[in-house]
């Protein structure tokens, strides 16, 4: 669930105008995030610009950039293209995917509803009773009937209660209610590696305006390296590519402003 999640805020980060209507954003974005290269170029065979899969083949040049592109789209786009009849677009300057970032925070995320779920458990069954095998099933009826809210309960003189020991594991409420905050926390931290703003929802962790404007700051930083590679890409692509009518590309991207989501206080109402 936290893949899936993560993964859509992370390809609807970035709002590209100007693509040819023969190139899929959707797809574009998806290549970038699980793969880092998308690979811009002009097909003769389909008379169209596309943007598809590709990985760098060849001798690198001196900057150690890829002097062809192997360009694989489906059966039917199978092309070794050279440097300068395409562009590559590169998800950062790294250019490496952020799948792994949604991997390591929806893996954690996940531990954490674990941990959080077990933890609740524990709040309603935190005591084991050691009492002789003959009044197990006295105990039993007792802690259904302390389940089911009986308000008072009869026992009978049998009962040895002298005799019973109660282990008590200590569950802790407070604990269940500071993992929500690690949560909400682990959460955030996730949203600025993506560049996505996150607002502190905690009413109880106010920010003053300092660490807003630092938080601020990490969060534009983030988004700069992904829309760094992106215009770079617009500026080769619109100086490369025409329409068929001679008219030039004009290709442009910006970070989307709908990516800007609040983060979800998981602590709130506990």
């Amino acid at each position: 669930m936290y893949i899936r999640i993560l993964t859509e805020l992370s390809v609807n980060r970035y709002k590209w105008e100007g693509l040819p209507n023969s190139i899929d954003e959707r797809f574009l974005e998806n290549t970038l995030f699980r793969n880092a290269l998308s690979v811009f170029f002009y097909s003769k065979k389909f008379n169209r610009h596309l943007a598809l899969r590709g990985t760098g083949i060849g001798v690198p040049n001196m900057y150690d950039n890829p002097t062809k592109f192997l360009v694989v789209g489906n059966q039917m786009i199978n092309a070794t293209l050279p440097g300068n009849e395409c562009v590559p677009i590169w998800a950062n300057s790294q250019r490496m995917p952020d799948l792994d970032i949604v991997r390591l925070y929806a893996d954690s995320l996940a531990e954490l509803d674990m941990t959080f779920k077990i933890n609740s458990k524990n709040l309603r069954k935190n005591k084991v009773i050691l009492a002789d095998e003959n009044q197990r099933l006295s105990w039993q009826n007792i802690n259904r009937q302390i389940d089911e809210g009986v308000e008072v309960i009869f026992g009978t003189s049998a009962l040895d209660t002298t005799q019973a020991q109660v282990m008590d594991f200590n569950s802790d409420p407070q604990g269940v209610l500071n993992l929500q905050i690690v949560k909400s926390k682990m959460w955030n931290e996730c949203m600025t590696l993506l560049g996505i703003n996150n607002a502190n929802q905690d009413k109880k962790e106010r920010l003053v305006s300092d660490e807003v404007s630092a938080n601020d700051e990490q969060v534009e930083s983030t988004r700069n390296i992904g829309l760094k590679a992106r215009k770079l890409a617009c500026l080769q692509i619109n100086e490369k590519f025409k329409y068929a009518d001679g008219t030039p590309l004009n290709v442009s991207v910006e970070f989307a402003k709908q990516a800007e989501v609040p983060v979800t206080n998981f602590a709130e109402g506990l």
